[in-house]
C-alpha cells in the first residue's frame, strides 16, 4: 500500500505478479511525501520506500473519487478470492457513452455484489446498486453499468461464500471515466430475489418508463410456466421460438410496473421479479 502526505489518496495502485504498479496524481503544486508500505505473512505493513515528489503542475481534472479504494483492477488477489478471467484486466475503463459491460468467471459457491460510487452521486445504498444490472452466464458474471452523468466513478466488487455467514468482502474496484457531458442514464429496473441468475433482460433496460406509452418487453426467463406484466391492467408475455418472453404493456394510469412469473403451471401464485417506475405525467 502507499500514502501521499500521510493519506491513502490521489493514487492508483494495481497489484502485479511480483509487485505493484502505482500512478500518483499530486493534487497541488509543491513538494509531496510518498511512502510505499509492504507486508509479508503478518498483518502489519512496514515502510519500505520513501520518495519526495516535486510537482510543478497539478491537473485538477484528474481528481479521483473519494470512494476509490486500493487495489484498483483485478490481480492475483482477486483470483485468490474466486474472480478469474476478467474482460477488463486493466484498472481504468473509459466509456464515451456512459455505458460499459464488465464480466469475469466466478468460482462455484461464491456470490458477487457490485456498487457504483462517484463524488456527485449516486448517494443512497439502493441507487449505488441500481446503476448496475448483474447477469449470470453459466459460470461468468456480467455487470452492465450505466452512469448517471459524466465524471469518474469507482465500480466496487465484493464477494462472499454463499454457505458462510458474514458480510461481503471488498476485492477490488475499477475506475470508470466518462467525459461526455450529455450522459444521463436512468437506473436499471429493480430486481427481486426470484430474478433467476441465468435470466436475461433485453428490454426495457431503463428502470423509469414514460407515462401513457406502449412499452415493449423482451426477456429470457428460465424455469417459468407463464409470465406477465402488471400495471393498471395485466398483459401476458408469450414465449417465442427463440426462447424469449415478449409482449408489451401500457403505462397509462399507474406509477409502477411489475414483471411477474408463474414458476409452476399447477400453482396459482405469481412471483414479482422486476419493478419499474413510471414517470409522473
Amino acid at each position: 500500500m502507499f500514502t501521499l502526505n500521510g493519506k491513502q489518496e490521489h493514487g492508483l495502485l494495481s497489484l502485479r505478479k511480483n509487485g505493484m504498479k502505482l500512478d500518483v496524481y499530486p493534487p497541488t503544486v509543491g513538494t509531496h511525501k510518498l511512502q510505499i508500505f509492504a507486508k509479508g505473512n503478518s498483518e502489519i505493513y512496514s515502510s519500505v520506500l520513501e520518495y519526495t515528489l516535486k510537482c510543478h503542475y497539478a491537473d485538477i481534472d484528474v481528481r479521483l473519487p473519494a470512494e476509490l479504494h486500493q487495489p484498483v483492477g483485478p490481480s492475483w488477489f482477486s483470483e485468490q478470492m474466486g474472480i478469474t478471467k476478467p474482460s477488463h484486466p486493466e484498472p481504468v475503463i473509459y466509456t464515451s457513452d456512459g455505458r460499459c459491460s464488465v464480466s469475469f468467471s466466478v468460482e462455484e459457491g461464491i456470490s458477487v455484489l457490485a456498487s457504483l460510487h462517484g463524488d456527485d452521486g449516486p448517494v443512497t445504498e439502493e441507487t449505488q446498486r441500481r446503476y448496475i444490472f448483474q447477469l449470470q452466464w453459466e459460470k461468468r458474471t456480467e455487470l452492465k453499468v450505466q452512469l448517471p452523468h459524466a465524471g469518474k466513478f469507482a465500480l466496487k466488487i465484493f464477494v462472499k461464500k454463499r454457505q458462510e455467514p458474514g458480510n461481503y468482502v471488498f476485492v477490488f474496484n475499477y475506475l470508470l471515466c466518462c467525459t461526455n457531458s450529455k450522459v444521463n442514464w436512468p437506473v436499471f429496473p429493480e430486481s427481486f430475489g426470484n430474478w433467476g441468475q441465468d435470466n436475461e433482460l433485453l428490454e426495457p433496460l431503463s428502470g423509469v418508463l414514460p407515462a401513457n406509452h406502449n412499452v415493449p418487453f423482451k426477456l429470457k426467463l428460465h424455469g417459468v410456466a407463464k409470465a406477465l406484466v402488471k400495471g393498471q391492467d395485466t398483459w401476458p408475455l408469450t414465449l417465442n421460438h427463440e426462447g424469449y418472453w415478449e409482449g408489451s404493456c401500457n403505462t397509462a394510469g399507474c406509477q409502477e410496473i411489475y414483471v411477474m412469473v408463474l414458476e409452476n403451471a399447477n400453482h396459482n401464485f405469481y412471483s414479482y421479479i422486476l419493478k419499474y417506475k413510471v414517470n409522473a405525467q
